[in-house]
């Protein structure tokens, strides 16, 4: 099944987005003291809170989530609350053109990954603007198809390279010269359960219900 994009047309009212980290945990048996072994596999998790919809939005909504066919479709969806980087503009020496209304940017270069990972929570970039802070913490990129959240304000150098600390911890290496998303960056999700059901109140305009979409992050 082709992997497709949460339709932009459907807006949700609120969004709750969150990282289930993969732990292993022994306690001694002989003093209870604890070591904890951070492991491979942290996932994205969403809950998507759809506002009460006319027909036509509800019918956007259900057909997209029927086309999915429960856990079994994938697609990519964006951290509605952080749609675009705040401070990260694109390349240096390149034009970009910002668009407030939507919240987004299109820019003819982006920055890239300029050197291979030797620590995979820390992403070397290049091609920003010198001497510039460029990212906040707490925005996300994405980089390679995985989404990740800065964790640290950064600051580009006179040459406009950046070093990136970034978590969750990259699953694969992302290639040299990959490009940054910074406009709407996703990760690819499922739904966390096979049913859905959307409640339409009676009357003449059939006005839905509230409806909470679980999603959570699926990779191969």
């Amino acid at each position: 099944m082709a992997i497709v994009n949460w339709p932009a047309s459907l807006v949700p009212a609120k969004v709750t987005w969150g990282l289930q980290s993969n732990t292993e945990t022994f306690t001694s048996p002989l003093n209870r003291s604890t070591q904890t072994l951070e492991r491979p596999g942290a996932r994205w998790k969403a809950s998507l809170e759809m506002p009460r919809m006319d027909p036509d939005t509800r019918g956007q909504l259900e057909a997209f989530l029927v086309s999915l066919g429960g856990m079994a479709g994938r697609f990519r969806l964006w951290p509605h609350a952080r749609p675009v980087s705040a401070i990260g503009v694109g390349a240096s020496d390149y034009g970009v053109v910002l668009d407030f209304v939507n919240q987004s940017y299109q820019a003819q270069g982006s920055p890239m990954v300029s050197a291979a990972l030797s620590n995979y929570k820390l992403l070397p970039t290049t091609y920003w603007p010198a001497s510039t802070r460029v990212l906040k913490a707490g925005e996300f990129i994405e980089v390679g198809g995985e989404l990740k959240m800065v964790t640290a304000d950064v600051t580009s150098d006179a040459a406009g390279n950046a070093q990136i600390p970034v978590a969750p911890a990259f699953r694969k290496a992302p290639d040299i010269g990959a490009a940054l998303v910074l406009d709407r960056p996703k990760a690819t999700m499922m739904l966390s359960t096979d049913e859905f059901s959307v409640g339409v109140s009676e009357g003449a305009r059939r006005i839905s219900d509230a409806v909470v979409i679980a999603v959570v992050e699926a990779w191969t």
